[in-house]
């Protein structure tokens, strides 16, 4: 599962900068986004939520590359942060591009957010915000997991058990961090979020070019496998810090869509040519390394490592319709609390 599922495959440094949305202090000037029914795939119109509650009175959305944006176009810094993003979605008809933050960062791992957090501290709210966060694929190192299933000639699914262990150890450093969080705005609601499985399972949908044959069946099954583990940690964690989860309702939300072909269907990219990746150029396997999966710090590798990272950078994120997916999913949430 890729957490470049997750942003950067190779970190490029902390965020620094917090897009504010303030007229008068923002340094990107942000207008809210309105959903279109184009960009919501062949969705006629979003689903609808319970409503059982006023709408927030303002979004900060922290985390990783999942909602920072990464996945569309026109990014804005090195966080890939993106007007394009869910963020500027979630109840784009009644919260204002004033009151809306996007402190996500791509390439975030859990050490990373406790810096989001210095920010969140620093802005002023009177409550009654929702709070976003995903984070959790880099810290198990889910990008260049999937790398390695594309370099080595050997099946990357002998992998899943240590990957699996990886995860399972995030319970707590995901449950302090959701409470740190949550002190932090203790007036303000956080609702978590895990991350869609990707990619369909082969025996329901198995034309998927986007994919490409260098990815198995098997190896697409460990993926979605991996991604229902990952879930089911951050809603563990969430369970214990005491907040609530929106990786159930983003895994009903994407089924069905996850990236396959890059068609309408698809709420994810499948894979996609970064922005620095040669836009002719496939990038091949290393003819030398047939017995071991490949390691991004292995120096011999360093130039194919670094070309087949740029290739997947923006893939298995969400495209448009998937910014959307992600907006509704967190819509549900707060509105049937």
């Amino acid at each position: 599962m890729a957490a470049g599922t997750f942003g950067r495959v190779r970190r490029q440094g902390k965020a620094v900068a917090v897009v504010g949305i303030a007229a008068a202090t923002a340094a990107v000037s942000v207008a809210p986004a309105v959903a279109s029914p184009a960009a919501y795939g062949n969705v006629s119109e979003r689903p609808t939520a319970v409503v059982s509650r006023a709408v927030p009175a303002g979004v900060v959305a922290m985390g990783d590359s999942y909602s920072s944006g990464l996945g569309t176009d026109d990014y804005e810094d090195d966080c890939d942060r993106t007007q394009q993003a869910w963020a500027w979605l979630i109840f784009s008809d009644e919260v204002p591009a004033t009151e809306r933050t996007l402190l996500a960062c791509s390439g975030a791992v859990i050490d990373d957010v406790y810096e989001q957090i210095d920010e969140l501290e620093a802005l002023q709210g009177a409550g009654g915000r929702l709070i976003t966060l995903t984070v959790g694929g880099n810290d198990v190192g889910f990008a260049d997991e999937l790398v390695n299933c594309y370099v080595s000639f050997v099946s990357c699914t002998r992998r899943e058990d240590a990957i699996r262990a990886e995860i399972d150890a995030l319970v707590d450093p995901l449950t302090e961090l959701y409470r740190a969080v949550q002190a932090a705005a203790p007036d303000d609601e956080l609702i978590v979020g895990g991350y869609p499985l990707l990619v369909p399972d082969p025996e329901v949908r198995d034309n998927c070019i986007a994919l490409t044959p260098l990815l198995s069946a098997a190896e697409r099954q460990m993926i979605r496998r991996l991604g229902g583990a990952l879930n089911s940690v951050i809603e563990r964690a969430a369970d214990e810090a005491g907040v609530r989860s929106a990786g159930t309702r983003l895994e009903e939300t994407f089924d069905g869509h996850e990236a396959c072909a890059n068609g309408p269907d698809d709420w994810l990219n499948g894979l996609k040519f970064g922005r620095t990746a040669d836009a002719t150029a496939v990038p091949e396997p290393a003819g030398a390394q047939t017995a071991a999966t490949p390691e991004p710090d292995d120096p011999e590798l360093g130039p194919q490592w670094d070309i087949i990272s740029s290739f997947v950078r923006d893939s298995f994120h969400p495209n448009a319709s998937g910014q959307t997916g992600y907006a509704d999913a967190f819509e549900h949430m707060w509105m049937s609390s």
